[in-house]
C-alpha cells in the first residue's frame, strides 16, 4: 500500500470532515433540522449563492466525465483498441463519482433544513425543477455505481461465488451496454435540468429557458474533457504503466483529448456569444447584457468566461493536439476549469441580479406591466434595480470542507479499488 496516498487520504478526510462538522456546529442532527445558530436561511438579496454554484460546478463536471468516458466505451465496444480510455475507464468512472460527492453535500447544505430533503422523494412535485434535481442526482449516482461494478466484474470472471457471478453478469456485453446507455441518458437529462432551473428564472425571453439547458449539456462535455485532461497526464507521470501494444499510445490519447477539447471549447464559445446576443437584443433582457459587458460582472464574464475559459484553452488544446503534449493538456485543463467556474457563476447570479419595479407595481392591471413601465420612462426612472451578491461564511465553510473531503475520498478509491488495468479484484470489489 502506498503510504503517501494513505496519509493523504486520512489527512484530507479528517480535515474536510472536521470543517463540515464545524459548519454543522458539531451537531449534525440539529443542523439537519435547522436548529443550530450557525445554520441560517440565506437572507441575502441573491439567495442562490456559492453553494448552488458549487453543486452546479461539481455536478456538471462529474456527469461530463462519466458521459464522455461512457460514450467512448459504448461506441467502441466491438473495437476496444480504438477506445482511448480502454485501460482507464474504471478510473475515469471513479473520478466522476468522487467529483459528484461535494456536489451532493452542497445540495443538502444549501437548504435551511437538510433533514427535510427526504420530502423531495416522499412528496415529489413533478412541476419543480429542483425536485427533479434531487431525483436525477440519485439516478445518476446509481448509474455510475453500476458502471463501476460492471467494470470491476470484468476482473472477477474467474471467481464462482454468488457476488462474483453477479458482477460478471453486470459486465456481460448486453447488460453493460444497457448500463452505460442508462448512465449517459440520466447524466444528460440531469445537465439539462440543472440548466432549466436558471432558464425558468430567465424566461423574459421565451427562447432563453431552453437555451440554458443546452448550455449546461455542452458545459458537461467541456468540463468533463478538462477534468480528464488534468488527471490523465498526472497519472501517466506518477504511475508508470506499460503501454498496451494493441491499443493507443499515451500521446495518441493526449491528441484525442486535445482535439475534443478544442471542439468542446468552440461550442462553449459560440454558446456564450449566442447568450450575449440573445440578451442584448431584447428590451427586457438588455440590462443583463449590460451587467456582463460593462457592469459589475464584466470581469467575470469577459476575463473569466471568455478569455480564460475560451480563447486561452482553444490555443492550448490546439498545441496539445498537434504535439501530443501532456503539459499543454494539464495547463489547458486548468484554464478551462477556471473558465467553467466563471461561466457557472454568471449563469447562477445574472438571472437573480435584477428585480423589476413594475413586476410588483400596485397600479398595473392584472397580467400587465405597460402602465408602470411607461411611467418610469416618462419620469426618467429605471424600471429595474440591481441586487448585490454576497458570500456568507457558512457557504465558504461548506464549500472548502466539501472540496477537501473530495481529495480524500478520491484517493481512498485509488487505495481500495482495482482502478488500473493491471490491478486485480481479489477481495470482491476490492484489491
Amino acid at each position: 500500500m502506498n503510504k503517501f496516498l494513505l496519509a493523504w487520504t486520512i489527512i484530507f478526510i479528517i480535515i474536510g470532515g472536521g470543517i463540515l462538522l464545524y459548519g454543522m456546529s458539531f451537531n449534525p442532527m440539529s443542523w439537519a433540522n435547522g436548529l443550530v445558530t450557525f445554520t441560517e436561511p440565506n437572507g441575502e438579496p441573491i439567495p442562490w449563492g456559492l453553494l448552488v454554484i458549487g453543486y452546479m460546478f461539481f455536478g456538471v463536471i462529474g456527469t461530463g466525465v462519466s458521459t464522455y468516458n461512457s460514450l467512448y466505451e459504448l461506441f467502441n465496444k466491438n473495437h476496444p483498441e480504438k477506445n482511448p480510455f480502454k485501460n482507464i475507464s474504471l478510473r475515469n468512472e471513479w473520478i466522476a463519482l468522487a467529483v459528484l460527492i461535494p456536489g451532493w453535500i452542497m445540495v443538502f447544505a444549501s437548504t435551511y433544513k437538510p433533514g427535510e430533503a427526504i420530502y423531495i422523494y416522499t412528496s415529489f412535485r413533478d412541476t419543480s425543477r429542483i425536485a427533479w434535481n434531487g431525483v436525477l442526482y440519485a439516478l445518476v449516482g446509481i448509474g455510475i455505481i453500476l458502471e463501476i461494478l460492471a467494470l470491476i466484474g470484468e476482473k472477477r470472471r474467474e471467481y464462482k461465488d454468488p457476488i462474483s457471478r453477479l458482477l460478471a453478469w453486470l459486465s456481460s456485453k448486453s447488460v453493460l451496454i444497457l448500463i452505460v446507455g442508462y448512465a449517459i441518458l440520466m447524466e444528460l437529462i440531469l445537465d439539462a435540468n440543472l440548466g432549466s432551473v436558471f432558464g425558468y428564472l430567465s424566461t423574459w425571453v421565451y427562447e432563453f429557458g431552453p437555451f440554458m439547458s443546452m448550455l449546461f449539456v455542452i458545459l458537461s462535455f467541456y468540463s468533463g474533457i478538462a477534468m480528464l485532461s488534468f488527471m490523465t497526464p498526472l497519472y501517466s507521470r506518477f504511475r508508470k504503466v506499460k503501454e498496451d501494444p494493441n491499443g493507443l499510445s499515451i500521446h495518441d490519447v493526449y491528441k484525442i483529448l486535445g482535439r475534443d477539447g478544442v471542439l468542446a471549447t468552440i461550442a462553449v464559445g459560440f454558446s456564450l456569444l449566442w447568450w450575449l446576443w440573445l440578451t442584448a437584443t431584447n428590451q427586457q433582457t438588455s440590462p443583463w447584457a449590460e451587467l456582463m459587458i460593462s457592469g459589475p460582472y464584466s470581469v467575470v464574464f469577459l476575463i473569466g468566461g471568455v478569455l480564460v475559459g475560451v480563447i486561452i484553452p482553444i490555443i492550448l488544446y490546439g498545441v496539445a493536439y498537434k504535439k501530443g503534449s501532456g503539459h499543454m493538456l494539464v495547463t489547458s485543463s486548468i484554464f478551462t476549469l477556471l473558465g467553467m467556474f466563471s461561466i457557472i457563476t454568471i449563469a447562477d447570479i445574472i438571472p437573480q441580479s435584477i428585480t423589476w419595479y413594475y413586476s410588483v407595481s400596485p397600479i398595473s392591471p392584472s397580467n400587465s406591466n405597460w402602465v408602470y413601465e411607461l411611467r418610469s420612462v416618462f419620469n426618467n426612472g429605471p424600471s429595474w434595480t440591481f441586487l448585490p451578491f454576497n458570500i456568507s461564511f457558512y457557504d465558504i465553510v461548506f464549500f472548502i470542507g466539501s472540496v477537501l473531503l473530495l481529495l480524500g475520498i478520491y484517493t481512498l478509491g485509488v487505495i481500495l479499488l482495482p482502478l488500473e488495468e493491471d490491478e486485480k479484484a481479489r477481495h470482491l470489489i476490492f484489491k
